[in-house]
């Protein structure tokens, strides 16, 4: 069965193909939707079935929690307990390659933080991703479209190749185009004093810490 497969625009993304892809997700499917740091399996968050449709899409180990992406901090607190820290980096690097590991409220079903109390949240500088979650008023899943170990795919050629069979248990593929090769998120655990970096990546750990020397009062 091939893949289906819609054309979108970067700066101006189809309302109608965004309201098909909006629905989809709302059904419990998986879809591949391009993000500022390559091509993501994108399910709702909220709902454990279709969580588990993109760890087994991946062959991810369910003991290795999935980011989400929202559209805007506002967001973000209908699904984590927000800090200054949080808010301070947000409005320095946000929308932006940095994903916020912050301590979960109890609407997020555990199967998506792999048991944990804790959820990596990201505001992706990309108006495809960004659409689709105000659209949807979801957490939108946003692990890189490929199967685990593989490399981060920055077209749709890519996401069918690197998923392989896979690729068929998928809706939809939003199709951009090819995507500047970027490095991922940088990821950032803010439930701990002083903040650590878990994952370096496109925003350097330096810039971090001198923006969070800013920062006028602690928690």
């Amino acid at each position: 069965m091939a893949v289906e497969i819609e054309q979108v625009k970067a700066d101006k993304p189809s309302a109608g193909v965004l309201k098909r892809a909006a629905r989809l997700i709302a059904k419990g499917e998986v879809i591949v939707c391009p993000t500022d740091t390559g091509y993501a399996l994108t399910a709702n968050g909220l709902d454990p079935k279709a969580v588990a449709k993109v760890f087994n899409l991946k062959g991810r180990a369910y003991s290795n929690p999935i980011h989400v992406a929202v559209n805007s901090m506002e967001a973000a607190e209908r699904y984590a307990h927000l800090n200054k820290a949080a808010r301070h980096l947000a409005h320095h690097f946000l929308p932006g390659a940095l994903t916020l590991v912050l301590p979960k409220k109890e609407i997020i079903p555990l199967l998506l933080v792999a048991g944990g109390d804790t959820i990596g949240i990201r505001i992706p500088n990309n108006r495809v991703m960004l659409d689709l979650a105000a659209m949807t008023g979801l957490p939108l899943t946003a692990t890189s479209a490929n199967a685990s170990g593989q490399p981060t795919p920055y077209s749709a050629e890519e996401v069918v190749t690197l998923l392989g069979e896979a690729a068929e248990r998928v809706a939809l593929i939003l199709d951009q185009g090819p995507l500047a090769m970027r490095e991922l998120s940088t990821i950032v655990d803010l439930t701990v004093s002083p903040p650590q970096l878990i994952r370096q990546g496109a925003i350097s750990w330096l810039e971090i810490r001198e923006v969070l020397r800013t920062l006028p009062d602690s928690d």
